[in-house]
């Protein structure tokens, strides 16, 4: 991995550089420990909060961060079950989106506080990465599913990906209406499929209306699914969710066939979400706080 944190998965990451650790670490303990004879220096995974040892910092052109899989005095203990999950492991394993950890560890409360606190920019964050909108009523709506379900507990939950498994954690919609953005990824894959089409809403200057491009009744869902991750050779993550519309063939109202009309892939930025909740001169939207406060108790 190319950044670290020096805690806790809600702090703003740094790059692994040598100007970088000392400015933030100050080469002081825990950070920079004699180990077996050989000084070695240390710090967080930014995703799943475990000690992680920064290798080549001043050995070498390619620093980078590697999981411990060991305690180290002065950090989290390290947490197998955080690790296997984790965006950045090397091993790590994929679960379905109703998988669960059993046991709540250091980085799930980052997550469950970091989405009571900052639920209002998550929804803003998704809004413009998602493509669509999120009405406040929706946004409560899904908000009290998530937590029904314990969704910081979902195994591949970070702080950075909150504005994604808030909605990726929920069940299928039907997409009639839904407001696409312009300018969209999403609303470039919709205009390429005849079943469907985009009408203008009077003075909106930011989204148009989805609908069926159909005279006849059509029966359409919505999800987002297929949630992906993956950290190349150069220490950098790859992570996406799909949203996929399709539309239902069965000729029995109680037996769907659907068929895919839209398959779009959507890229969760890197250590971008952190960054967003930690800027100065963001506007809140104090209904949405509000909500979060009063269905979420402190942990």
């Amino acid at each position: 991995m190319k950044n670290f944190v020096l805690y806790s998965s809600s702090e703003i990451p740094h790059k692994i550089s040598k100007e970088e650790f000392e400015k933030y670490t100050k080469n002081q303990f825990p950070f920079k420990q004699n180990y077996g004879g050989k000084i070695c220096y240390y710090a967080t995974c930014p995703e799943c909060e475990n000690p992680i040892q920064i290798r080549g910092l001043y050995t070498s052109e390619r620093k980078y961060g590697a999981h411990t899989g060991k305690n180290i005095i002065g950090f989290n203990p390290f947490n197998y079950e955080n690790y296997i999950y984790c965006p950045r492991a090397v091993k790590g394993k994929h679960v379905k989106k109703e998988e669960r950890k059993e046991i709540t560890t250091k980085k799930d409360i980052a997550v469950y506080n970091t989405v009571r606190d900052n639920f209002d920019l998550a929804v803003a964050f998704a809004k413009k990465h998602l493509g669509y909108y999120i009405s406040d009523k929706k946004a409560k709506e899904c908000l009290k599913n998530y937590y029904a379900s314990q969704g910081w507990l979902y195994p591949h939950s970070t702080v950075n990906n909150i504005p994604f498994m808030l909605f990726y954690l929920q069940s299928a919609i039907n997409p009639y209406g839904l407001w696409i953005r312009k300018g969209s990824e999403l609303e470039k894959a919709i205009l390429k499929v005849k079943d469907l089409k985009l009408e203008v809403i009077v003075g909106n200057k930011y989204y148009n209306k989805l609908l069926p491009n159909s005279s006849r009744y059509m029966w359409l869902t919505m999800m987002l699914w297929h949630h992906q991750f993956k950290e190349d050779e150069d220490g950098h993550l790859h992570e996406s969710i799909n949203i996929e519309i399709s539309k239902d063939m069965g000729k029995k109202v109680d037996m769907q066939e659907w068929q895919t009309l839209v398959e779009k892939q959507i890229p969760i930025p890197e250590l971008e979400f952190v960054k967003f909740i930690s800027s100065k001169t963001l506007c809140r939207n104090k209904a949405l706080q509000d909500y979060a406060h009063t269905l979420m108790p402190p942990i």
